[in-house]
């Protein structure tokens, strides 16, 4: 019996559980909390006080109750089963795999424990185990949507994404609700590149669950594989809303804050996901790439390197390592994480993008060209790795390739505003410059907020004071730093530009100046090093260590090899020469860095070998250069590689050619090249570089004999171009042809920056150009003078 302000067991028992039925979590818990105040070792009570705990989100608690309720009862199936889960929930898997086979042993035929210790086994990388319990439930319960979904997990880790995908569609025909079924079906497509019909699933995941910041992830990332970056961001800013820990949404909204330019903001949110999630390797390894595009060096090192430490297999995180390593010229570091990351590399196509990047930066085309292949192979519904591969194309001079590239592309996301931009570079290596123009002034139609664009625009037209593009450049200017130091410098080389236009001198080297300081920033300019090299070159390469080599190297008169400081008139008196149809132009190459990497450094052992492959890579350009009597090789660096020349080329041509030293330098001061030459972007770095190419020309001079080589100005070109092509063409070993008139006329892909200028006839502004800045470049001035009198 019991008095009338009391109730029984069973009653306290039925009104707990109609409180826990109707959701009222607090009022069953307190009920309940009653209970075992009186009967501490109440089984129903404590069952369900773990329940409960565990429901509103304390599995710890749940723990505890569970243990409790088990040394009351331990034949319950069901308790096992809660226990295991909340074990599983607070980390402790193994143990709840014990528990799970403990409810299975007082209850065989269990197909939630089943669905239950297989969704745990998959997360331990026990997938045949896993997929082994997920089908004996399914077996014993053919409605078990859950079940399902946790199978489909098994057969995903074990290499079968087709048939975990037949599986979920299974768990849908059941319950089109089954809102993770969606979800998992959405991220199978995407890795299997099916993207659009990845972001289908994805929304309807979302619309079952409009308030899942997974459903918004997963969709964010469908959606920017297709190259919506702004809806993207939208939906990660949404998530992270929603759930304001949730790391993997911040840190792929720094993602696609990067490829929008706002690398200030994507420090910002990687920061975030690594503050919610101090081990989220991809985060450090994301803030490390937007502090590089900052400029922010040493900060970016140290982000990349913690992402290594955390996972020493990270390939994301060495490739990072490496794209800064290449800027402080750390190249056998930078290589040794190439070769590992290739031999590690994942499926994920965006890794693949990464890596082209990198290995462009490296002077590594053939091998970038490759790995943006595989991006292409593995995701042919992803815009970015087209652009990118269009962007390697050009490089490699396949600019038909670049074209077939970037218009696919534009066709796959007509508003990819920097896409346009990209097709401007391509037309004008081309020599289209009106279709560049056109291009470049679509990409500001799309997106006048893109700072690169308009230096791309500077190229192909002349402004005005009044030009609407000019305006709009100097309306971004006060905000370019936010998109990287990249695109802020590139802002100031087109101001510059367009103020040189309209004749406004002072300001437009006022920002000449800035762009050029700011580039400076970013790179690593060693000076002592430099020295140091050059030395080292004229230590080895003596007249009695040339001497030594007569009847030695590779005997054929293919090559045609122009050196002299960039911007001296290389790429005139190369299109000169290759205007002669027996001649294929091959631009900038850099074949004899790769023959010695490939044979070694010149001895008479190896001379043969060395010019031969010289040879064979240049011959292997295309069926042009494979059938030309002569290729010519205008990189302007190889004026340090004359001795390597010589040694083991002994019939190749040589053209030296030379420049007013100021012109040369300013123009170099004026250029924003794709790599290296890191000196032109601070006067003093490049009157010092210019010290050291005239001493070795002269170490040529006073080691060779006589005519080994010819020089050429470029003053006496432009001003009495008819006898100085043919001197040329004389040199070279070619009977004369009028084509080498009109160079200008010659239809070849030009790589250079020289490329607008040698599509004009030949003109003579360019001589004494620096007057203009006779009072800026006073210092540089004074330095080279004795240059300027020799």
């Amino acid at each position: 019996m019991v008095t009338d302000n009391q109730v029984s067991l069973e009653d306290a028992h039925e009104i707990a559980k109609k409180q826990h039925q109707a959701g009222n979590l607090t009022l069953a818990d307190r009920t309940y909390r009653d209970i075992i105040q009186v009967l501490p070792e109440d089984f129903t009570s404590l069952h369900y006080l773990g329940v409960i705990a565990f429901q509103r989100g304390n599995p710890a608690e749940g723990v505890q109750f569970m243990e409790r309720a088990i040394q009351v009862q331990d034949d319950n199936p069901d308790s096992w089963n809660a226990y295991a889960i909340m074990l599983a929930q607070v980390g402790r898997k193994q143990e709840a795999i014990e528990k799970w086979e403990k409810a299975l042993e007082l209850k065989p035929d269990f197909p939630d424990a089943l669905s239950n210790m297989g969704n745990a086994l998959w997360e331990l990388g026990r997938f045949d185990e896993s997929k082994e319990k997920c089908e004996k439930a399914i077996e014993l319960q053919s409605d078990f949507t859950g079940a399902y979904v946790n199978l489909g997990n098994a057969l995903t880790s074990l290499g079968k994404p087709e048939d975990a995908i037949e599986i979920w569609k299974k768990a849908l025909e059941i319950n089109p609700k089954q809102y993770h079924a969606l979800i998992n079906i959405g991220n199978a497509l995407r890795e299997l590149a099916r993207i659009q019909e990845s972001e289908e699933y994805c929304r309807k995941a979302l619309e079952q669950v409009p308030n899942s910041p997974e459903a918004m992830l997963n969709l964010g990332n469908a959606l920017r594989d297709q190259g919506n970056h702004k809806e993207a961001e939208q939906l990660y800013r949404q998530a992270t809303e929603e759930r304001p820990d949730y790391a993997e949404a911040h840190n792929n909204l720094a993602i696609v804050l990067m490829e929008l330019l706002r690398f200030d903001e994507a420090v910002t949110s990687a920061k975030y996901a690594i503050a919610f999630d101090p081990q989220h390797v991809s985060a450090h390894s994301n803030l490390a790439a937007a502090l590089r595009e900052l400029g922010k060096l040493p900060e970016a090192e140290e982000a990349a390197r913690k992402a290594l430490n955390i996972d020493p297999q990270s390939v994301e995180a060495r490739i990072d390592l490496a794209d800064i390593l290449f800027v402080y010229d750390r190249f056998d570091e930078a290589e040794t994480l190439f070769t590992e990351a290739v031999e590690l590399m994942p499926d994920s196509p965006r890794l693949y993008i990464k890596l082209s990047t990198v290995l462009e930066r490296a002077n590594k085309i053939e091998q970038a060209l490759e790995t943006i292949q595989t991006a292409v192979d593995k995701n042919p519904e992803m815009p970015d790795v087209y652009h990118r591969q269009a962007i390697l194309l050009m490089a490699a001079n396949d600019i038909e390739g670049a074209l077939k590239a970037i218009d696919k592309t534009i066709e796959m996301k007509p508003n990819f505003a920097n896409a346009y931009g990209t097709r401007s570079d391509i037309l004008q290596t081309h020599g289209d410059m009106e279709g560049a123009r056109e291009a470049a002034e679509k990409a500001l139609e799309l997106n006048d907020k893109i700072p690169f664009v308009y230096f791309t625009l500077s190229k192909v037209k002349k402004f005005t004071a009044d030009d609407p593009a000019f305006i709009s450049m100097k309306a971004l200017e006060e905000s370019a730093h936010k998109y990287g130091k990249v695109q802020a410098i590139a802002l100031h080389y087109a101001l510059f530009k367009a103020h040189e236009d309209i004749g406004d001198y002072d300001k437009a080297f006022e920002h000449l100046k800035k762009a050029n300081d700011l580039k400076f920033t970013t790179v690593v300019h060693d000076t002592d090093a430099q020295d140091a090299s050059f030395a080292n070159i004229k230590k080895v390469y003596t007249k009695e260590f040339i001497e030594g080599f007569k009847g030695k190297g590779y005997e054929s008169d293919c090559p045609i090899i122009i050196v002299g400081m960039p911007r001296s008139g290389t790429t005139l008196t190369e299109q000169i020469i290759s205007s002669h149809p027996d001649v294929f132009g091959a631009g900038e190459l850099h074949f004899l860095g790769q023959a010695e990497l490939d044979v070694g450094f010149v001895t008479h052992d190896n001379a043969e070998n060395l010019g031969k492959a010289y040879v064979d890579y240049t011959r292997g350009i295309n069926d042009e250069a494979k059938n030309a009597k002569k290729i010519t090789d205008k990189m302007p660096g190889n004026f340090m590689r004359v001795g390597q020349i010589v040694t083991s080329l002994p019939n190749a041509k040589i053209i030296h050619c030379r420049r007013n030293p100021i012109d040369t330098c300013l123009s170099c001061y004026k250029q924003l090249f794709a790599r290296g030459h890191y000196w032109t972007y601070d006067l003093d770095a490049m009157a010092n570089h210019y010290a050291l190419y005239d001493d070795m020309m002269q170490h040529w001079r006073d080691v060779l004999p006589e005519g080994r080589f010819l020089e050429i100005n470029y003053e006496d070109t432009v001003n009495d171009f008819e006898n100085q092509a043919r001197k040329l063409i004389d040199f070279v070993d070619m009977d004369w042809n009028d084509a080498c008139l009109t160079p200008h006329k010659t239809k070849r892909s030009i790589m250079t920056a020289s490329k607008g200028q040698v599509r004009k006839p030949i003109y003579k502004t360019s001589v004494e150009a620096w007057r203009r800045y006779e009072e800026q470049l006073a210092p540089l001035a004074t330095a080279l003078d004795p240059f300027i009198q020799k």
